[in-house]
């Protein structure tokens, strides 16, 4: 079965498509927004051409395509005769003057040429030549920051790549075990160099995009061009639990008080998307006011690289608290807001803020807002909760909050 399974994934990878499609995106994205994930620049690059061309300064820039693929593009002058047309990629150029100016992806897949038209047609090639090493040569997506994926033995001095993580999801053929799937550009000098991963060559393909599959009977695989090589491991658990319970802990000001102060955080995963989570706040003494809230935590908006994510929050929560010796349950809907901030100052941190607001009316309101800062395994987080509760037509009953927690996963299940 191990055998089977790893000549599945080789076979994906073999058959990974032709990224011609990425390359031609990658010129139509405008006003990229990207967080610079490495060092590479213009001086690691040249167009195999006899005719004189120079680099627009300042012109190199990186474009996410099909939100999720990061390509480098530059453009370039050429010297070429008056009202010469130059062809690329479906794009037709004609120079007005003695100089030309391109726009061009920085891949040397096939077909990424510049045809010169004319009396002597010719073609130019991008050819990636590194005159030092990157830093870093391999990049992990910001996607991959949540996953076990990791990059090991690497030897990459002549080589850049781009690793993007799809999120995990269930392996049908192995019944409840876990499947990652994972697109790979991979640029080394050289273009004509076949790429080999665990042992077996790459004979299709355009050499530069690939597509690897992880499972627990699949958890690594060694890739190598030329000289240069590395490892990809990504140990998945054998079963994916969708539902987690969390707890924080910490002091806070209750009522003009300071007590110690509890939050559970429950959440069941349908997808990156969608989600319903529960959270319950209660401070601790004989007399607790218990705040419970379900939510529907449902994806809006996912942009500036990939990186932020504008959540809404809709659902309900109730009030369980004693005043005057008489215990009282209310019930209200206020809706909720929170933004996202994925690998925030540290890679694997991420930030958060968010709140639940319901505006004062009939003697009733609620804020609930935080400010988060770590990941799955372990944050903190500021609190501010602020309530009140009509008990009848003239008396009200509520509790002010605030204070700072830290916050840890206590099991998973389902």
């Amino acid at each position: 079965m191990k055998h089977i399974a790893l000549f599945s994934a080789v076979v994906l990878f073999l058959l990974a498509p032709g990224s011609q499609a990425w390359t031609e995106k990658s010129l139509e994205a405008a006003d990229p927004f990207v967080f610079r994930p490495s060092d590479l620049d213009l001086d690691q690059f040249t167009l195999q051409s006899d005719i004189p061309w120079h680099w627009v300064k300042g012109s190199f820039e990186w474009v996410r395509v099909d939100r999720k693929f990061l390509i480098p593009r530059a453009r370039v002058v050429l010297d070429v005769p008056a009202q010469t047309t130059i062809k690329y990629l479906g794009r037709h150029f004609q120079s007005d003057q003695d100089q030309i100016e391109v726009p061009i992806a920085l891949t040397q897949e096939k077909g990424n040429e510049l045809e010169i038209q004319g009396k002597k047609p010719s073609k130019i090639r991008v050819l990636f030549k590194p005159k030092r090493e990157i830093n870093p040569a391999m990049i992990l997506d910001t996607t991959c920051s949540s996953t076990p994926i990791r990059i090991t033995s690497s030897s990459l001095k002549h080589s850049w790549g781009h690793v993007y993580c799809h999120p995990t999801h269930p392996n049908q053929e192995v019944g409840h075990g876990l499947r990652m799937d994972v697109d790979l550009i991979w640029e080394t000098e050289g273009a004509e160099r076949k790429a080999v991963v665990s042992g077996v060559v790459d004979e299709s393909g355009d050499g530069v995009t690939h597509q690897l599959s992880f499972s627990q009977s699949t958890p690594t695989y060694e890739l190598k061009k030329g000289s240069d090589s590395f490892t990809l491991t990504a140990p998945l658990p054998g079963r994916f639990h969708p539902f987690g319970v969390s707890l924080g802990l910490g002091p806070y000001s209750h009522r003009d008080v300071l007590r110690p102060f509890a939050t559970i955080y429950a959440a069941y995963l349908f997808n990156e998307g969608l989600k319903v989570a529960s959270f319950t706040a209660f401070p601790v003494h004989s007399k607790p006011e218990v705040d419970t809230g379900v939510y529907m935590i449902v994806e809006q908006f996912r942009g500036i690289d990939e990186r932020v994510t504008l959540n809404l929050l809709l659902g309900a929560h109730a009030l369980s608290f004693q005043s005057g010796g008489e215990g009282f349950l209310r019930f209200s809907a206020p809706q909720g807001v929170e933004l996202n901030f994925r690998d925030c100052l540290i890679r694997g941190q991420n930030f958060t803020l968010g709140g639940f607001f319901y505006p004062k009316i009939s003697n009733r309101y609620y804020v609930n807002s935080w400010i988060r800062y770590g990941n799955a395994k372990f944050f903190y987080e500021f609190n501010f909760i602020n309530w009140q509760e009509p008990l009848d037509d003239v008396r009200a009953f509520g509790a002010k909050s605030a204070g700072i927690s830290v916050g840890f996963p206590l099991f998973r299940a389902f």
